[in-house]
């Protein structure tokens, strides 16, 4: 089952994936600790895996609990940016 969720879109996400998960693969491992923002949250198989985008415009998906979030902090994404600049 596949569904999306989007009212973190936009939220601040840092990842912290745990050492050594099998669900990771480098590329997860080379972003973790980076500043990101949510795109949108998937559920699949009754797990939240969030799109999250970083400045170099690329997309990682992490485990939801393995991102710290700043929910306080100005929301965006770089599709945002794209859009007032093209405003």
């Amino acid at each position: 089952m596949h569904r999306h969720n989007t009212p973190l879109r936009g939220v601040k996400a840092i990842p912290r994936p745990k050492d050594g998960d099998p669900g990771y693969s480098e590329v997860n491992y080379r972003y973790a600790g980076r500043e990101g923002h949510i795109h949108e949250v998937v559920e699949i198989n009754g797990r939240a895996l969030a799109k999250v985008g970083f400045d170099d415009r690329k997309i990682v998906y992490y485990f939801l609990d393995d991102l710290e979030l700043d929910r306080s902090a100005k929301r965006g994404t770089f599709h945002d940016q794209d859009v007032q600049s093209k405003g």
